[in-house]
Formats: structure tokens, sequence, C-alpha cells
């Protein structure tokens, strides 16, 4: 045992003084056996930030002359030292590794590597804590890298959860939102892999203020997005948080609503509200009768069809002429066609909430996540 701690010491010793002083390749050498000293041993992953290679590690992620490998090496050292210990985290950030993150960006095989990305994944773990973390620093790559075409699932997956610790700090929520972050969120809700995980963020954003759910509500993909995520019969969860989105968006916004029902939202509701998990039923029949009373409203308000004065068969001796007649009996024929349709509905619901208690508001916004619904 006194050998192998000796010659641990010897190692750390030495790669030190490579990393610190050391030509480019030993560099890289130094950078790796620093990440095999830190993962074999939890007592020497804490000693390591003494002998101070936290600061040149982090230079050397961030130089333009280092190449690639050696960059690379120095971000695999970091997330070594960084997994499980808040102190060696907290070094890295004051070494100002997330200042140094637009330099980073300009190598795409790094930036774009998933060691990088779980290298921040680590470090926005320090978001819970009182440790002041700049969400603002972190949020141009993130956005950058969920954006990119070229970025592989499970690197956009790390991102998402690095993404999910910042919004969970009430703090750090408008910089999210301001950042670009709930677009790139719906790109992703159309993306079975990254689906899941984008709609649980968007679901915690939509549920802390209003200023946030109008961020949703103007994006023109969020209809479609929320749509494409609620067929997705295979996924109850992306069912269970698209409902959530759509009752949370939709609940006082009648233009919303609109719109998905142009894109086929009661189509894709009454499937949920058949085949979804018992929480998404729930949820779609709720939507449903929302989009059912709307149609009532508007049959009430017309009072059923009036076609006085107006004639299918026409008069040409009238004053107004056959083109207004025409066109007051289209708009008959339009009303009687809104109040059938609107009696198809009441009975498409009916067979398809048989099952479901809509008397029972509570069960209605009942989740995982303890988010508040709308009644």
């Amino acid at each position: 045992m006194g050998a192998a701690g000796d010659y641990a010491a010897v190692s750390m010793r030495a790669a030190v003084k490579q990393l610190i002083f050391g030509a480019a390749e030993e560099k890289r050498e130094a950078a790796g056996e620093i990440a095999r000293l830190a993962r074999s041993d939890e007592q020497r992953k804490r000693l390591l930030p003494k002998f101070g290679v936290v600061p040149p590690l982090v230079s050397m992620l961030a130089s333009g002359r280092a190449g690639t490998g050696a960059r690379m090496a120095a971000a695999g050292a970091l997330l070594e030292l960084a997994r499980g210990t808040h102190r060696n985290k907290v070094h890295i950030v004051k070494a100002g590794l997330l200042k140094k993150l637009p330099q980073l960006m300009d190598d795409k095989e790094l930036s774009r590597s998933h060691q990088l990305a779980l290298l921040l994944l680590s470090i926005s773990s320090l978001a819970s804590t009182d440790f002041p973390l700049s969400a603002s620093e972190l949020l141009p790559f993130l956005v950058a890298t969920l954006s990119a075409d070229d970025v592989s699932a499970d690197t956009k997956l790390s991102c998402l959860a690095t993404l999910r610790n910042l919004s969970t700090k009430l703090e750090h929520v408008r910089d999210v939102v301001s950042s670009g972050a709930v677009h790139s969120l719906l790109s992703l809700c159309l993306d079975k892999q990254t689906s899941e995980a984008a709609l649980s963020i968007l679901g915690d954003l939509a549920a802390t203020s209003a200023v946030r759910k109008k961020a949703m509500e103007e994006d023109e993909m969020a209809p479609r997005a929320l749509m494409q995520a609620m067929t997705w019969h295979e996924s109850a969860r992306c069912q269970e948080h698209a409902t959530y989105l759509v009752m949370v968006l939709a609940h006082g916004s009648p233009a919303l609503r609109r719109k998905m029902r142009q894109l086929g939202a009661v189509q894709a509701l009454l499937e949920v509200s058949l085949l979804g998990s018992p929480l998404a039923q729930r949820r779609a029949a709720k939507i449903l009768q929302w989009f059912k009373d709307e149609g009532q409203d508007r049959v009430r308000a017309h009072s059923g069809p009036r076609m006085e004065g107006t004639s299918c068969h026409g008069n040409d001796g009238e004053e107004d002429g056959g083109g207004q007649e025409v066109k007051g009996c289209r708009n008959g024929v339009d009303k009687i066609v809104k109040q059938s349709l609107d009696r198809n509905m009441k009975s498409i619901l009916r067979r398809a909430t048989a099952s479901v208690d809509l008397t029972n508001v509570k069960l209605l916004v009942t989740s995982s996540s303890s988010k508040s619904l709308p009644c």
C-alpha cells in the first residue's frame, strides 16, 4: 500500500510539472494522467487542485494554439476532477471556464463533444447550491449546441439536463427565456429522442410566470410541436408533458386554441383521451371540454340559423340582386353545418370521455412534478 501511495505521489508531481512546463504533447499526456489519477482515487481527486492543476487545464482547454486532441484531454481531466466534488467544481468555475466558452465554440469538434457537454452538466449542479453560478455565461453555448444539426442526441440530452438545472432556479428563468432557449426546446420536441426532456423543461418554464408562458404562446412552432408530441402513443411521458403544456398555454388563449383546432387538435386529443395514460386522458378530456364549450357558445350567440329574407332559389327581381341572395344562402348553410359539427363533437366527446371523471378538477391538475394546472 505504501509503495502504491508513493508511486501515485510521484505520478502526481510529474503530471503537474509536465502540465505547467511541458511541451504541447507533454501537456496532453499530463492531462490524461491527471484524469486517470482523479478517476482512480477520491482522495487524489480532492488533492490534485491543491497542486494547481485546474487553471492550466482550463487555459489548455481554451487555447487556440493547442490541438483538438490536447483540448479534449483537458476537458476529460476537468470532467474527472468535477465529478462528485463540489469544491473542485467551484475551483473550475473560479478558474474561468464559463468565461472561456465563447472561445470553445470556435472548435466545432470540441464544442459538439459529449465530454464537454458532460463537464458543463457537472458544473451546472452548482445552480442548486448557494454558489453564484452565471447562467448568462452558460446559456449562449447551450442554445447554440441545442440548435445545431450536427450534434448527437446524447450530447443534446446532456445540454438539456444542464438547462434543466439552470431553469429550476427562479433567478435564472428570465435569462433562460431571453436566451432563445424556448424556440430551441420547441424544435427538440419534434425529435422523439429529445422530446421528453425538452417538454419537461418547457413545463417548468410555463409554470413559473405569465411572461414565460407568453414567450411560448407567441412562438409559431408551439402548436405544431405540442401536437406532434401528443401523437406519440408509445411515450406516455411525452403525452403527459404535452397535454400539460396545452392546458397551461391554451387555457387563456383562444387564439392558440384556434391554431390548434386548425392543425387537427380535436382528433389528436380524442386519440389521447382514448389511448393515452390515465393522466394524459384526463388532461385531454379537459381540453376537449374547452373546445366543445367554445362551439356551444358560438351556437348560442346565433340561437340557430337565421335565413329570413334569403332564398336558395333566387329572386331575380330583388333590388340586391342574385349575388346577395347566394351569399345569404351560403351563410345560412354555414350556420347549419356549424350546428351539426357541434352536435357531432358533443356526441364524440361523450363517448371518448365516458370513463373520465370530469367533475373532479383536482385529478386534472395532478402530476409527478407537482405543477399547478388551470382549472
